[in-house]
C-alpha cells in the first residue's frame, strides 16, 4: 500500500504491473497465434523485465504529462536527473536513458521493447 502513497510524479504502480503482465502472457492465451518463436505476448529479456516495467512506468507519465513532443523531451531528461529506483534489479540511470530515448521518438513504446528485447530471440523458443 506504501506505493499508491508515492510523491514521485513518475510512480504508476497499475502502469508498472500492466507491463509485467504483458511479458507474462502467451500470445495463445490473447488468441494470438504462437510459432515457435513467437510464444509471448512481448518478449522482454529475463534480465530486463523490472526496467521494461519501470521504463513503461516512467514513459507512460511522460506522455500523460507532456503535450508536445518538446515537453516529452523535457519531462525524460527531468526524470532522467532525479530516477533513483529502490530496487537492487535495476540500474536506475540504464532505464532513465531508455526513457530518454522512447521521448525522442514518434512511438517510444516501440523503443522501450526494443530496448528490453533478448538479444537472440531464438533462446526463448520452448525446449
Amino acid at each position: 500500500m506504501e506505493y499508491f502513497g508515492s510523491t514521485d510524479p513518475f510512480a504508476d504502480f497499475i502502469v508498472h504491473e500492466t507491463a509485467h503482465i504483458f511479458h507474462n502472457w502467451k500470445r495463445s492465451a490473447a488468441g494470438l497465434p504462437e510459432t515457435r518463436t513467437r510464444v509471448w505476448l512481448l518478449d522482454i529479456e529475463h534480465r530486463m523485465r523490472e526496467v521494461f516495467a519501470y521504463a513503461c512506468e516512467a514513459y507512460a507519465l511522460v506522455m500523460e504529462r507532456g503535450k508536445s513532443q518538446a515537453e516529452h523531451q523535457k519531462l525524460a531528461q527531468e526524470y532522467g536527473r532525479g530516477a533513483s529506483i529502490a530496487d537492487e534489479r535495476v540500474d536506475s540511470s540504464e532505464v532513465a536513458r531508455i526513457v530518454q530515448a522512447a521521448a525522442a521518438t514518434r512511438n517510444g513504446w516501440k523503443t522501450i521493447l526494443a530496448r528490453c528485447a533478448p538479444k537472440n530471440p531464438e533462446k526463448l523458443a520452448p525446449g
